[in-house]
């Protein structure tokens, strides 16, 4: 069926830049989505026909997308084409996630006007249907999927483990398993009504991870590889002004207005990097490979960062963003990204709009990826430092992460201080 279907759909796809200008090319467009049509309904049939209800399901999908797209066609309806595109293309994710795992492309139509491999209206969905990423060029590694690196592995290396970067299997395992009950939110504190209540969620909302990280066959302690002590440099004196600066102003000023609050708590960033650290939940990323730009797409509060690969520069200096301006290359088995052009808002572990982050993502083997990255920012640490996280590909979904809808935490936290303020009147 791939055939008749894909030369059909693609003409729908590239609808707004390939738009018929004749008569003669409408009806050749006509003929597209009656062939498109006619292969919708042979889906049906006996020769491709598979288990029922799902199948025919997703073959529905297809029929009443093209049956759409042909009564469009008809009356030289551009809009309407340009509406289907997310029909269309989600009748063909939705089918191969089912079917053909390892097939799949997103509509062209949508990365050529710039929105990127999947429209506002079908992120979430989309970003579900891992099958929907084009193979990578051959001279590049293989990246594309959705990765884990859930793990108990901490960011900095407890003093438990103080001159030991890697554990053995026997050590590791005693580590996890105390440290999975020691952390079990299902044990609830009854010391007081407020220490209960500070538990927040239960066990069944967390996704911690069970296992420690594996970087080179190794358990490790700290994600930390450099410094070999497994701990963040020590700030900078400059470094360290704007540290308690920015604790002052939460200190005596975090309830004055929701710009006072951090941008987690204003869901506008957090866990998603660059860099990518384990969180307590959502600890997914899917990376979508095309010739000359990747896509790094992460389930924390749904940031996607599209990388060029074509080698133009960074933007100009005086531009920022939160999540900087990324590069990216193959080198041999590695993706290599490197960012500049961050803003002072994000101070990653301290860090300021200074920072220059290297991130390599190598494939480790089948099923493994090992994500690397390097922070030099010589105005807020005193030393370049290094961490790694061994991923490991999933066959689960990335669902959108709904932060913003229904955020009355901000509105309670902000009304609690109006409230404290009388009070202390």
């Amino acid at each position: 069926m791939i055939d008749p279907i894909c030369p059909a759909s693609d003409a729908i796809f590239y609808i707004s830049t390939r738009t018929p200008a004749t008569d003669a090319a409408w009806r050749e467009l006509e003929a597209k989505t009656v062939a498109l049509a006619d292969a919708a309904r042979a889906l049906t049939g006996p020769m491709y026909f598979r288990d029922r209800t799902r199948w025919m399901a997703d073959a529905q999908l297809m029929i009443d997308a093209s049956v759409a797209a042909l009564a469009a066609a008809k009356r030289h309806d551009v809009d309407a084409l340009v509406a289907l595109n997310d029909a269309l293309y989600m009748s063909c994710v939705q089918c191969h996630q089912h079917y053909r795992p390892n097939y799949g492309r997103p509509p062209s139509a949508l990365a050529s006007s710039g929105q990127g491999p999947v429209s506002a209206s079908a992120s979430a969905q989309a970003s579900a249907a891992a099958s929907a990423v084009p193979a990578p060029t051959s001279r590049a590694p293989d990246l594309a999927g959705i990765w884990s690196f859930a793990t108990l592995t901490p960011l900095e290396r407890n003093a438990e483990f103080a001159e030991k970067p890697t554990l053995t299997d026997e050590e590791a395992l005693a580590y996890e398993k105390r440290t999975v009950e020691r952390t079990d939110r299902d044990r609830r504190d009854t010391s007081s009504p407020e220490a209960d209540l500070g538990g927040a969620y239960n066990e069944f909302w967390w996704e911690r991870g069970s296992t420690l990280t594996v970087v080179n066959g190794r358990k490790r302690t700290s994600l930390i590889v450099d410094p070999a002590d497994g701990k963040i440099p020590a700030l900078t004196r400059a470094g360290q002004q704007r540290a308690d600066a920015r604790a002052a102003d939460r200190r005596d000023h975090g309830g004055d207005g929701p710009e006072n609050r951090s941008l987690p708590e204003r869901c506008l960033l957090f866990g998603a990097g660059p860099p990518m650290v384990p969180g307590p939940y959502n600890n997914y990323v899917q990376i979508f490979q095309f010739p000359d730009h990747v896509v790094i797409l992460n389930e924390m509060i749904h940031d996607a960062r599209i990388v060029p690969l074509d080698g133009r520069p960074h933007m100009a200096p005086a531009i920022r963003q939160w999540l900087g301006d990324s590069r990216g290359r193959y080198e041999g088995n590695t993706l290599v990204v490197d960012t500049t052009n961050f803003t002072d808002k994000t101070n990653f572990r301290g860090a300021d709009e200074q920072l220059h982050l290297v991130e390599r993502f190598t494939r480790a083997g089948s099923g493994a990826l090992l994500y690397e990255f390097t922070i030099d920012n010589p105005t807020a640490f005193t030393k370049p430092w290094s961490a790694a996280i061994g991923m490991t590909k999933t066959d689960d979904r990335i669902f959108e992460y709904a932060c913003h809808e229904a955020n009355y935490a901000m509105t309670g936290i902000l009304r609690g201080a109006r409230a404290q303020e009388r009070n202390n009147r």
